[in-house]
């Protein structure tokens, strides 16, 4: 499990958020962002599944928090390199 402490801190609701917890791996589910929002909002979806965070919080992030997250969200969708094509089987 990836985890992402914030350089910038939140306060939601009655709780201060100091880091996010990213999930092992992406699921197809994951990449529904994709389908019909604009790519920041994509971002912000896929990062909130991943951390398990509202939407909402996720907004909050400082730019450089955001980008860093999306960094991390980035990795866990990411095709393997080493994964053997169809034809190589």
């Amino acid at each position: 499990m990836a985890k992402l402490t914030l350089k910038y801190p939140l306060t939601f609701g009655k709780a201060t958020v100091t880091e996010l917890n990213f999930r092992e791996h992406a699921t197809a589910g994951d990449l529904l962002a994709f389908d019909v929002r604009g790519p920041n909002q994509q971002t912000i979806t896929l990062i909130a599944n991943l951390t398990g965070t509202d939407e909402a919080l996720i907004k909050q992030l400082h730019v450089h928090d955001f980008r860093a997250a999306d960094t991390i969200a980035s990795e866990l969708i990411k095709p393997e390199s080493d994964e053997k094509k169809p034809s190589e089987s």
